[in-house]
């Protein structure tokens, strides 16, 4: 498979009033072309900030820095009128509440003219009709009504799949979702999920699926990264980091999930999630490792390759350590 996009040791600092947060620490992965990406790790660990560097919607306070690779040009170099031809075009994005990314003021179809006339250049009769293809793409059958509805008139299901039909209008390369459910009930949690990987296959676009559940990764994920504290610390192929998780985070997160089918007691990893404000030495997730050396408080472990499609940042597995008993 070719790559897509590649990040490369990519740092984001928030200059704050309480001094500068050292949100991601050199984060490297890559997303490969055809392929849905997991991200996932806990509230606060930075998958967000990720996908919106990514973008480069970040606020003034924002210090980024490292590589961003997309179809050969790194996104950090580029103009600003540069990255709005690959903002939307090439790179669309969902977010976890479509009601907050919808104008409450205006119609749906008022929003989705608009925003295909801006970037097909075409006249308002030919946005009309390809927001009707799109509505029925993403199994919008009665277009009539929801394009004449305002966004607190259709349900949060109607509203997600009206987000993922305008994100699909500019034909994507990459497809960021934030976690496109997590506003939904189950049922239609799993509509939309399937939706995504039926456009996907169908549109051959690449996706990065941000979420903190391990059960969506497991049942829509090719290959996963899981994140702490921003740094990435494992990225395997889905079956493989189910099956034999190797970092000690990667193994709590999946001992913390509840199984019905056993009745053990469930494991919480110890200790609390750091400040970013005053990140640990060396590995962050070291204070909360039961496995823990003395070169995890002085050394950052790096990515490194455990097998042919599995990597681990982990002392355990570079030549100061060894595997886990």
């Amino acid at each position: 498979m070719s790559v897509l996009l590649s990040i490369e040791d990519l740092h984001l600092n928030f200059r704050t009033f309480w001094g500068t947060a050292y949100v991601l620490d050199g984060v490297n992965l890559k997303i490969n072309r055809d392929e849905v990406f997991g991200l996932v790790g806990e509230t606060g660990c930075g998958k967000s900030v990720t996908s919106m560097s990514i973008l480069r919607l970040l606020p003034s306070n924002a210090e980024l820095s490292g590589k961003i690779i997309f179809e050969g040009k790194n996104l950090l170099e580029l103009s600003e009128k540069e990255m709005r031809e690959i903002r939307g075009k090439k790179i669309s994005m969902i977010f976890q509440d479509p009601m907050s990314s919808l104008n409450p003021l205006f119609k749906i179809k008022t929003q989705m003219v608009d925003i295909i006339q801006l970037h097909h250049h075409i006249d308002k009769e030919e946005a009309l009709k390809k927001a009707k293809e799109l509505l029925k793409a993403v199994n919008l059958p009665d277009t009539h009504r929801i394009l004449e509805s305002y966004p607190h008139q259709l349900s949060g299901g109607m509203r997600q799949r009206i987000m993922i039909a305008m994100a699909l209008s500019f034909e994507p390369s990459l497809l960021i979702a934030d976690e496109p459910t997590t506003a939904l009930d189950v049922t239609i949690q799993k509509q939309i999920l399937n939706l995504i990987l039926e456009l996907k296959e169908k549109y051959h676009f690449s996706v990065l699926l941000i979420t903190h559940d391990l059960g969506v990764v497991a049942e829509t994920c090719d290959r996963v990264g899981v994140m702490y504290a921003g740094n990435i610390v494992e990225v395997a192929d889905v079956h493989e980091l189910f099956e034999n998780p190797k970092h000690p985070y990667t193994q709590g997160l999946l001992a913390a999930i509840p199984d019905p089918r056993y009745k053990k007691p469930l494991k919480p990893l110890r200790g609390n999630v750091p400040s970013l404000l005053n990140p640990p030495k060396g590995c962050r997730f070291h204070p909360r490792c039961d496995y823990a050396k003395p070169i995890c408080k002085e050394k950052k472990p790096q990515l490194i390759s455990y097998s042919e499609n599995h990597a681990v940042a982990c002392h355990l597995f570079s030549s100061q350590g060894g595997d886990i008993e």
